[in-house]
């Protein structure tokens, strides 16, 4: 069964605001729009126009390029001054300086000065004084001297007398020492022979010496049985380890050798289908039976790539159904309406096909969110069913759930006769396909909607839906529509919001995702080898066993290394008890021997210390008297060169005392040398004068010059001050002389475009009585009085099972209309009152080779207004350039 696609259209336009003369700054009134047609006059109005912006533009460059250069001017000035002022301030400071600097001579010479008269009249009194203090001081040097010399001979016999002192103390010091010495070793000799052991003690030792000899011995044979053990117990697990090994080396090189994974042919291969190479072509098309097969992605058919097909022309189907093999569900109506779930999936399916588009041409994608597609989809049907003509028609509705600025729409409409859902998503597969590669009659119109960019600071939300017509509709019983809606970051009174705000006023928070590819679409498939997990388990099991081997190795090594130290240090326990054995059994002879000894012995031994201690007490006392006098005499020697030196130290004092008061004495004996030193402090203030003054009137030169310096710096910083304000008077006139020109030439290439598209500009009445156009860009632009493109439409011509949508009467060209998006309003700006404007530039009917572009709105009047403002700027910069 063939199936009628029919497609529409809505491209994006924008409408702007003509300037209003003698418009303030804070107000905007509406510039309504008369029929207005455009003429030669007008070209040649605005082309003059434009010559004289280009004029003002180079004047207001060359007003720029002067101020740019006076400022450059005046900051050098300005900066040759600073320094100027700089080195005044420096030299200023210097002289100052240098002014107190001469100021202290002279207060120096002139103390000099008085100082010297003062010499003079006290000198009679002054050499009197200087004589009778000169013999005083000699008779204190002469008693000086008498105290050294007997503290001199003081010193020499305490010295003496201490050196025999430490003379006699050291042969005392030896002498005790011997005598300690003498004592102690007979005191030694004696406890050693009544020390003697008994035999009964040493026979004990011996008896207790030779059991431990017996323990040991014991002791040490089991140690070297347990050592032989473990040693055997080691050497047999490092035989089974060594075996170990071996085997798992044989079972790493078969699992080496083992595939891990086989590569298979995948039976589970799902391919998505691809467009027909031929509009139409059913017999060479991969039929889709499933939604595994359907395309996620618009791919441009190959004769439409190769020319073989045209662009233009009757649209087709590339994309077919295999009804045998179609389980779908079938398409619900309930309340005249689609079911809102299979809505929601046939919404995401064309979301998803859209923003594949999108990716492939470099564009970010568009947005659906529940919020956006539940209300506006719901208030586009709820307007569709309220009339049969929005039937196959555009619907216009204003409705905004969002709390933003709405800054243009476009729709497309598509039509089909689906009875399932899979064939609902084909239908939409192939209206997609033939919007993006096959739309010239629309003079691309649907593919430009679908390609719309995301300005920075907009939000583009897209809503497609499924209205029901039934047997109303002309080209089948569906009618598929998808709005376009561009939202700006502004609230509707024209505020800024924050992109956060706007994300959440679209309700970007329950987006609706696109669909999920999860097809398995590989030529083979990888699966594990059965054998490899068999030489796998066979090397790990052997692994295994070998690290349980090195366990038991390394715990056999500990073993034998613990009974070896444990051997070893029984043999040598048993060595230590036998060694002790064999002293206790000396000891027992020497106990024997002594037993042996007479009492006379030990008397003599008695009689040996006593004489010993005797001679040792005497030895301490005579050490002991020695002491006291070497102390006493040392004592005396350190008062005696104390004394001496304090002595030595006064008599110094005195005669350098007496040195000072004779030379006092000859130099008052002489007059010449204190009138010498008048008449140099005389002839220093005459000059010390004369260096203060010229000091003085250098501060007041460097202070006249600071002075000059600063005015000529605040001078050229007021030059450099209107420099800069001429600069940035230049530079907003150059501003809007390039803005000018660039208005003027959007005029003149509007007439040229217009006069070579044959395009004229007819009133709102006049295109009430055209037909409606099934592509357009928002949808209440007529009832509003709107900006609207004149559309192209071609008669209903069906072909080939393809129908194509047009609204043009009274012609037989095919081709597409195309209608611009309106509800363009200035919002409210600085929280002042502004007044929306909206204006109107009706549509009318154009060809296939016409062009159109929109309209600027921009008026001569505004753009004069711009030039005066423009010469103005250029006659205030040559004034401040007079006034330099």
């Amino acid at each position: 069964m063939k199936k009628n696609v029919s497609i529409a259209v809505a491209a994006t336009a924008v409408a702007t605001l003509a300037g209003a003369e003698n418009a303030h700054a804070d107000q905007v009134t509406d510039a309504q729009s008369n029929n207005v047609v455009v003429t030669p006059s007008n070209e040649v109005a605005n082309q003059e126009t434009l010559n004289q912006a280009k004029e003002a533009q180079k004047q207001a460059e060359q007003n720029k390029a002067d101020a740019d250069l006076q400022v450059k001017s005046a900051e050098q000035d300005v900066k040759s001054s600073q320094d100027a002022t700089k080195q005044a301030q420096d030299q200023l400071s210097k002289n100052n300086v240098d002014a107190k600097q001469k100021q202290a001579e002279l207060d120096a010479a002139k103390q000099a000065e008085q100082n010297a008269k003062d010499a003079i009249n006290n000198q009679a009194d002054n050499l009197a004084q200087a004589q009778k203090d000169a013999a005083k001081q000699d008779d204190v040097v002469a008693q000086k001297q008498t105290q050294t010399d007997a503290a001199q001979k003081q010193a020499d016999e305490t010295k003496t007398a201490n050196k025999q002192a430490q003379t006699e103390k050291q042969a005392n010091d030896a002498k005790a020492d011997a005598a300690q010495k003498k004592q102690n070793q007979a005191q030694t000799e004696l406890d050693n022979v009544k020390k003697a052991p008994s035999i009964d003690a040493a026979q004990k030792q011996v008896t207790q010496n030779q059991k431990q000899v017996d323990d040991a011995t014991k002791i040490a044979q089991q140690k070297d049985a347990a050592n032989k053990s473990a040693q055997q117990d080691l050497a047999d697990k490092k035989a089974k380890q060594t075996d170990l090994l071996a085997k798992q080396k044989d079972a790493k090189a078969k699992l080496d050798k083992t595939p891990k994974q086989l590569v298979e042919k995948n039976p589970n291969k799902v391919t998505r289908a691809t467009p027909t190479d031929k509009a139409g072509g059913a017999k060479n098309a991969q039929l889709i039976g499933s939604d595994a097969e359907l395309p996620l992605t618009l791919k441009e058919p190959k004769e439409l790539a190769t020319g073989v097909e045209k662009r233009s022309g009757d649209y087709a189907n590339w994309y077919f159904v295999d009804k045998n093999r179609d389980k779908s569900a079938k398409l619900q109506v309930k309340n005249g309406r689609m079911d809102i779930n299979q809505q929601r999936e046939l919404a995401q399916y064309s979301l998803t096909l859209i923003n594949a588009y999108r990716k492939q041409n470099g564009l970010p994608p568009l947005i659906m969110t529940e919020k956006t597609w539940q209300a506006i989809m719901d208030a586009q049907l709820t307007l569709r069913d309220s009339d049969d003509k929005y039937v196959d028609q555009h619907s216009r509705t204003k409705a905004n759930p969002t709390d933003l600025f709405r800054s243009g729409t476009a729709q497309n409409i598509g039509f089909g006769n689906a009875q399932t859902m899979l064939e609902a998503k084909v239908e939409i597969a192939n209206y997609l396909t033939a919007m993006a590669y096959k739309d010239l009659d629309s003079a691309n119109g649907h593919h430009d909607a679908l390609l719309m960019p995301v300005e920075k600071g907009h939000i583009i939300v897209v809503v497609p839906m499924v209205d029901y017509v039934g047997s109303k509709g002309a080209h089948g019983q569906w009618n598929y529509v998808t709005d376009f809606i561009d939202y700006a970051d502004m609230d509707l009174t024209g505020d800024p919001v924050s992109p956060e705000e706007a994300a959440k006023s679209v309700g970007m928070d329950q987006m609706i995702p696109e669909v999920v590819d999860t097809n398995d679409d590989n030529d083979t498939i990888t699966r594990d080898n059965p054998a490899y997990a068999q030489a796998q388990a066979e090397y790990d099991q052997l692994t295994t066993e070998l690290n349980a081997a090195n366990t038991a190795v390394t715990e056999a090594q500990a073993t034998a290394t613990k009974t070896q130290t444990e051997a070893t240090q029984a043999n040598a326990d048993l060595a230590q008890a036998q060694t002790q054995l064999d002293e206790s059994k000396a000891a027992l002879q020497s106990a024997i021997d002594a037993d042996n000894l007479t009492s006379a012995q030990i008397k003599a031994l008695q009689e040996k210390l006593a004489a010993a201690t005797a001679e040792n007490q005497q030895a301490q006392a005579d050490k002991a008297a020695s002491d006291a006098r070497a102390a006493k005499t040392e004592a005396n020697d350190v008062a005696a060169q104390n004394e001496l030196a304090q002595s030595r130290s006064e008599l110094a004092e005195a005669k350098a005392k007496q040195s000072a008061l004779h030379a006092r004495v000859a130099e008052l004996s002489s007059t010449k040398e204190l009138n010498d030193r008048l008449v140099q402090a005389q002839a220093a203030i005459a000059e010390a004068e004369k260096a203060q003054i010229h000091a003085t009137t250098a501060v007041e030169q460097a202070q006249a010059n600071l002075t000059q310096a600063q005015s000529a710096l605040k001078a050229v910083q007021t030059k450099l001050a209107e420099a800069k304000h001429n600069q940035a008077a230049a530079k907003d006139a150059l501003d809007a002389a390039k803005q000018a020109v660039k208005d003027a030439q959007a005029k003149v290439d509007q007439d040229r475009l217009n006069k070579d598209g044959g395009l004229e500009i007819i009133s709102p009445d006049e295109d009430k009585a055209n037909p409606q156009v099934p592509n357009e860009s928002r949808p209440d632009a007529k009832q509003d009085g709107q900006v609207e493109l004149p559309s192209e439409d071609t008669d209903n011509i069906s072909t080939n099972g393809t129908h194509v949508e047009s609204e043009t009467p009274n012609t037989t060209e095919k081709h597409i209309g195309v209608q611009t998006p309106t509800d363009v309003t200035t919002p409210k700006t600085s929280g002042k009152d502004i007044t929306s404007k909206k204006v109107t530039t009706p549509s009318t009917q154009m060809t296939k080779s016409e062009k159109q572009l929109p309209n600027t709105g921009s008026s001569q009047t505004g753009l004069l207004t711009i030039l005066g403002s423009l010469l103005f700027a250029s006659v205030s910069g040559l004034w401040f350039r007079k006034r330099q």
